[in-house]
């Protein structure tokens, strides 16, 4: 699967630096048994919103700053929404039949989960709105029309009662104007308005964005302690809104100034004049949130009728309504990847568009399916897993683990792709055991780098992952898929140790490196026999000279007067790994006669031969004996026997005969071995004959014969 993610533009998924701070925020937070969950998204929106300011002045970073911009307001909406459906509800604020309406709007907010979130999410996209651009504004209204004596009034509402517009250029202006006050009341920024409305000489609007605010006494509403402790607000709030309502609807008014009364009564006629995602949402959730409010007085019996003066038509609308609405109208930014998050964070829906992205998520990394909102943008990736990993800290059962084992172990294969291995095992800590086992052991195996290595079990002990279990998996992973590899054949090979034989030392090794010694000790024993068995004597030799076998049966002795083992290794076991130990050296005395310098002198070369021949008769007189004379894995023993000593025989045979032209006497040692082979005490002609290699020594034998018979033997 690897190799198709690397050809797709999943290898654009981030900067690696971004991937180690997201990695950073989880160990944090493991490390940190006292750390509130809800700290990773914050720390999430931070690293998001430092990368937006770092992009933010680099024209060719427009693109780039909008996803960062966007992620951290994702990251924002978590924090706040989530945790506010995960707190307690707040105590509910004494009310009398003298309190203010403002008293009983705020036990509506705690009541009502519903009110709650829309004003969150209200806040939400204010705080996370751009200041508007301060156009330049003139301070004195209609200048140009008083000017030109066109009217004989100049108050707000001459224009309109007169029927004669004003000058050309205050119409300009007007516009300027209202427009940039509507941005700022989009923004939240109504104190900022009121400001402009009076450096401008707008008194009119001024007086009208006066009546916004609840009324409040701070003497007689003293539970409200937390307000201003001066009276503010207009009582007949209702009243003003119907007021309001009606100049919106004026026709003869700037269409910017309808749209601030539009936006202050909450009616959805200033969605003509929005164009963005975020608007539109703000416009109908200020919409269903006044709506609300207001129609929860009047059914409480909190407004007086004389002021209901014309009805204004209730909100019907739901929030999943409001998102399908935005969604329609704009298509394009609505399918961005962070908006689909976004809008399902909003709609409480998080694990099942995680669900349904998911099952496509193998066609967007190989490049084949292109309709997918979540995973069109190879960051999303990130996103989505960190968010997943979080809903599941929060509540484990909130994302099936299906679904979460499908996004790490993704995720996990982007990191190797990356070379970022180090980040890898904070995110196993997040998997089952037996799936960080699996997926672990997939990434061990090919893992070969010493230092690399050394981190890893670090990391995995940091994380408490659990280590010997991974390791073992690794190992039977390894063993198995490189199975095929090894054929039986008929003879012993000098074949050069290859990637796999490679492959599977380093997997036999990990035992080694993590201390898990009775396991590396039954590991290599398997080892051998797969080596041996085969007749790659290389691969053996290499696998003996990297990892001592004695020094591995003392670290083992030593493992089991602590607290470490877990497994026994059997007096048959250590016969055996020591046999292998003997059998290597052999092997290794072998090959450096056979590669050995020249040396001058007869007397050097004979000692150098006698030391050689002393070493394989001992071995070839020991080799697995004791072994065969118990019922331990006798037909494996056999094998061994079968196929190593009629070889050493036959070598030894060979450095005889090819130590004649140092000492003659060399040619009747070659052929007294004929009574070793032949003794019905050792059988060793039964093993030739098992080997099928009897013919080939008694050929060796003839030919030796001859040799002597020509020396005059």
């Amino acid at each position: 699967m690897s190799s198709d993610i690397e050809g797709s533009h999943a290898s654009e998924l981030q900067d690696p630096v971004i991937l180690a701070k997201f990695a950073d925020t989880l160990k944090d937070f493991k490390q940190n048994n006292t750390k509130d969950v809800f700290d990773i998204v914050k720390e999430y929106r931070s690293i998001a919103a430092s990368k937006a300011y770092e992009v933010a002045s680099d024209e060719d970073s427009k693109v780039e700053y909008q996803n960062w911009e966007l992620e951290a307001k994702l990251w924002h909406l978590v924090d706040l929404l989530i945790s506010y459906r995960n707190s307690e509800k707040a105590e509910m604020v004494p009310t009398y039949t003298f309190s203010s309406n403002i008293v009983h709007e705020k036990n509506f907010y705690t009541e009502s989960d519903k009110l709650g979130e829309i004003w969150l999410l209200i806040l939400w996209i204010q705080e996370g709105a751009l200041e508007p651009e301060r156009p330049n504004l003139s301070t004195s209204k209609w200048l140009n029309t008083q000017l030109s004596n066109t009217l004989e009034n100049l108050d707000s509402d001459a224009s309109l009662r007169l029927n004669k517009p004003i000058n050309p250029k205050d119409q300009e202006e007007d516009t300027v104007f209202f427009k940039y006050v509507f941005e700022l009341m989009l923004a939240g920024r109504f104190d900022e308005a009121q400001a402009e409305c009076t450096r401008t000489n707008n008194w009119t609007l001024r007086m009208i964005l006066a009546g916004l605010n609840e009324f409040l006494d701070p003497v007689v509403d003293k539970q409200m302690s937390e307000l201003d402790e001066k009276t503010q607000g207009i009582k007949r709030k209702a009243l003003w809104r119907r007021t309001v309502y009606l100049l919106s609807k004026n026709e003869g008014l700037n269409e910017y100034e309808r749209a601030i009364y539009g936006y202050l009564i909450g009616d959805l006629s200033p969605l003509k004049l929005t164009n963005t995602w975020d608007s539109q949402l703000l416009v109908y959730l200020n919409h269903i949130l006044t709506s609300e409010i207001e129609s929860t007085l009047i059914d409480n019996g909190k407004i007086n009728n004389e002021d209901l003066i014309l009805t204004i038509p209730r909100s019907e609308l739901s929030v999943q309504d409001v998102l399908n609405s935005v969604s329609q109208r704009l298509k394009d930014e609505s399918e961005h990847p962070l908006r689909v998050l976004i809008a399902s964070v909003i709609s409480n829906k998080i694990s099942p568009i995680i669900h349904s992205s998911l099952s496509l998520v193998g066609s967007v990394m190989l490049g084949i399916e292109e309709s997918n909102e979540i995973f069109s943008e190879p960051y999303a990736l990130r996103v989505v897993t960190h968010l997943a990993i979080f809903i599941s800290l929060l509540h484990p059962d909130a994302v099936s683990n299906e679904d979460k084992f499908k996004l790490l172990t993704t995720y996990i294969l982007i990191l190797r792709l990356y070379e970022q291995y180090e980040l890898i095992p904070i995110y196993i800590s997040f998997l089952t055991e037996t799936e960080a086992r699996d997926v672990y052991s997939l990434f061990l195996i090919d893992l070969f780098d010493p230092e690399e290595r050394s981190n890893q079990l670090k990391l995995s002990r940091q994380y408490n992952l659990p280590l010997e279990n991974i390791l073992k998996r690794t190992v039977e992973r390894v063993f198995s898929t490189t199975e095929e590899h090894y054929q039986i054949n008929s003879g012993v090979t000098l074949q050069e140790t290859d990637e796999i034989d490679n492959k599977l030392i380093r997997g036999v090794e990990w035992f080694i490196e993590a201390k898990m010694y009775s396991d590396a000790i039954h590991a290599s024993i398997s080892l051998f026999r797969r080596f041996l068995l085969t007749g790659r004597t290389k691969a053996a030799e290499e696998f003996a000279s990297r990892n001592p076998l004695p020094q591995l049966l003392k670290n083992y002795d030593v493992e089991q007067y602590g607290v470490l083992a877990d497994e026994t290794v059997s007096d048959n076991e250590r016969n055996e790994l020591l046999q292998y130990d003997a059998l290597i050296r052999g092997l290794s005395s072998i090959n450096a006669f056979a590669n050995r310098p020249k040396v001058n002198g007869p007397i050097a070369n004979i000692e150098y031969i006698n030391t050689i021949v002393q070493q394989l008769h001992s071995l070839i007189e020991s080799l697995f004996l004791e072994l065969s004379y118990t019922d331990y894995e006798t037909q494996i023993i056999q094998e061994l026997r079968s196929l190593y000593i009629p070889y050493l025989i036959i070598q030894l045979h060979n450095i005889y005969v090819d130590g004649r032209k140092y000492r003659n006497s060399y040619l009747k040692d070659a052929l007294d071995l004929v009574n070793v082979v032949a003794s019905e005490s050792s059988k060793f002609y039964t093993l030739f004959q098992n080997c099928g290699r009897l013919q080939e020594y008694l050929k060796l034998i003839a030919d030796c014969a001859a040799l002597a018979a020509d020396d005059g033997y």
